[in-house]
C-alpha cells in the first residue's frame, strides 16, 4: 500500500477515457453542449472535448464583450479558473487527481456563457424592438422641428437645436445601419431632447396666435380698415402675418392676396431696432419709393412707430425686454425682392417683384396699412 502522499492519496484513480464519459454526462446533463466554436445551448453528445469547450468559450467572451463588459469579464475569470483546474489536474499524479473537478469547472464555464449569450439575445431583441417603435417617429419629429426652426420668431437656441437633432439622427441612421442598435438608440434619444426644445418655442410663439384677447383686438383692427375702405372708396392693405397674405381691398372688397415674406422673426411683435420683429397696428404709407429709390426694387415706406409702438417700446425698457443700448427703430416697409419661400427681412413685409407692381400702382401716400398677428 502506498502511504505519506498527503490528503489526496487516498483518491481512486480514473483514466481519460472514464474522465471524458463524466465530463460529457455533465454538460449534457445540464443543457449546456455547443457546437465546436458556438455556443448554441443545444446538446451535443457525451464526447465533447475540452478544446470544442475551449473554442466555444472564447467564442461566446467574443461575442458579448462589445455590449456586455462586465459579463465578458466574468467569463474571462472562470474560464481561466477551469484552465487553472486543467492544468493541474492533467499534470498531477493519477493518484492525486481529483475525479469530476476538471468536469465540474468547464461545466460551470457552459452555464455562464449560455446563460450570457441568451442575456445578449434578450437584449438585443429588446433594442432592436425600441429601435423598430421609435425610428419612425423620431423621424417625423426631426423634420417637424427643421421646419419649426425655420418660422420667423425663434432665436438662435432653436434654430441650433433643430440643427443639432438633425445630426443626432444622422448618426442614429449610421449606428442603427451597422448594428450598434444601443448606440442608435442613444443618439435618437438624444436628438428628441433637442427636438422638445425647438417644439416648446413653437408652442409658446404660436400660443399668442391662440389668445382670444389677441385674436378679437386683430379682428377689430381689420373690419374697422375695411370699413373706412368701404365709406371713402379707397383702397387699402391688410396684412396677415400669420398666414403669411398680404390682402389688398378697394371700397370695402378684397380685389387682391398675395403672399408675403416676413422679418426673420416676424411672427414676434416688434419692440425695438435690431429685433427682425414684423410689427403689429394701424399705419399709413409715409413714402412712395420707386426704382432707384430703394435697394428692394419698390417700397411703401410706412409711419412705424406710431404712438402704440412707443408706449409698448418704453414699457419694455421698462421692464428690461428691450437693450438697454436699442432704440425704437424705423424704415419699416412693403417691399420687392420677395418670393424667396423664407421670412428673411429685418422687420418688413416683402413681396414678389410681380406683385409688388400691382400694389404699388393702388398705393399712394397715405394709404391705410394695417398689420395684425392673423384675423
Amino acid at each position: 500500500m502506498l502511504t505519506g502522499f498527503g490528503p489526496r492519496s487516498n483518491r481512486p484513480a480514473t483514466g481519460y477515457r472514464r474522465r471524458s464519459f463524466l465530463f460529457g454526462a455533465l454538460a449534457v446533463s445540464a443543457g449546456a453542449g455547443f457546437a465546436a466554436g458556438a455556443w448554441d445551448g443545444s446538446p451535443q453528445g457525451a464526447t465533447i472535448s475540452i478544446e470544442a469547450m475551449r473554442r466555444s468559450a472564447f467564442s461566446a467572451v467574443r461575442t458579448i464583450r462589445p455590449e456586455q463588459p462586465a459579463a465578458a469579464r466574468l467569463l474571462d475569470r472562470m474560464i481561466s479558473d477551469a484552465e487553472t483546474i486543467t492544468a493541474d489536474e492533467t499534470t498531477a499524479p493519477f493518484w492525486e487527481q481529483n475525479p469530476g473537478r476538471l468536469e465540474a469547472a468547464w461545466t460551470r464555464v457552459h452555464l455562464e456563457a449560455h446563460r450570457a449569450l441568451v442575456s445578449a439575445g434578450t437584449r438585443r431583441q429588446g433594442l432592436d424592438s425600441r429601435w423598430s417603435a421609435l425610428r419612425e417617429s423620431v423621424r417625423a419629429d426631426v423634420k417637424n422641428a427643421l421646419l419649426e426652426s425655420n418660422e420667423a420668431g425663434l432665436g438662435r437656441r432653436e434654430i441650433s437645436a433643430a440643427k443639432q437633432a438633425q445630426l443626432r439622427w444622422s448618426l442614429a441612421e449610421k449606428y442603427a445601419a451597422a448594428g450598434a442598435t444601443d448606440r442608435a438608440l442613444t443618439e435618437a434619444e438624444t436628438a428628441l431632447r433637442f427636438t422638445r426644445v425647438v417644439h416648446d418655442a413653437f408652442a409658446t410663439l404660436h400660443s399668442r396666435f391662440r389668445d382670444p384677447k389677441n385674436l378679437s383686438s386683430w379682428r377689430r383692427m381689420v373690419e374697422e380698415t375695411i370699413a373706412l375702405s368701404r365709406s371713402t372708396g379707397s383702397t387699402v392693405i391688410v396684412v396677415d402675418k400669420l398666414k403669411r397674405r398680404l390682402h389688398l381691398y378697394a371700397a370695402g372688397r378684397r380685389i387682391a392676396s398675395y403672399e408675403a415674406e416676413l422679418g426673420a422673426k416676424g411672427l414676434r411683435q416688434k419692440l425695438h431696432s435690431g429685433d427682425q420683429a414684423t410689427p403689429e397696428g394701424r399705419y399709413k404709407v409715409s413714402q412712395v419709393k420707386g426704382h432707384g429709390r430703394t435697394k428692394y426694387y419698390r417700397a411703401l415706406l410706412i409711419n412705424y412707430p406710431n404712438d402704440e409702438d412707443r408706449v409698448r417700446y418704453a414699457y419694455g425698457k421698462r421692464v428690461g425686454q428691450v437693450p438697454t443700448r436699442a432704440g425704437i427703430g424705423n424704415l419699416i416697409e412693403i417691399h420687392g425682392d420677395g418670393g424667396q419661400g423664407r421670412d428673411w427681412t429685418d422687420g418688413c413685409v416683402a413681396l414678389a417683384n410681380p406683385d409688388m407692381d400691382q400694389v404699388f400702382a393702388r398705393s399712394r401716400v397715405g394709404t391705410p396699412v394695417t398689420i395684425v398677428g392673423t384675423f
